[in-house]
């Protein structure tokens, strides 16, 4: 389930970054100034459309609005990489694994 209240700490915590007030905000993304503040006091959803006006306005991805918000566990991984992989040729499988190896040697120490 979303947290609504963290998306909306999020959008607060990105739009201080740009120097924008709620107001400014909410012209540049045509809604109402309320409807900005319940947004990031996580009060409502907001909807697709209102989500790419966000990102485009800050400048961030949705994905940095929603980090955190979804986790693949091992199983949920292992199910959409065979998804995503079943209709590869043996190549595009090789420069996957090539990719997947680079990845892993180059990962950075996250403690």
């Amino acid at each position: 389930m979303l947290n609504l209240k963290e998306i909306g700490n999020r959008i607060k915590k990105y739009r201080k970054q740009k120097g924008f007030t709620q107001a400014q905000l909410a012209e540049i993304i045509d809604i109402s100034t309320i409807h900005m503040s319940h947004l990031e006091t996580g009060s409502v959803a907001m909807s697709l459309e209102c989500m790419i006006k966000v990102c485009n306005a800050l400048e961030v991805s949705p994905d940095d609005l929603l980090i955190g918000e979804f986790e693949l566990n091992d199983n949920a991984t292992t199910k959409q990489l065979a998804e995503i992989t079943k209709n590869l040729s043996s190549d595009e499988n090789k420069l996957l694994i090539d990719f997947a190896l680079l990845l892993k040697k180059n990962k950075p120490n996250r403690n």
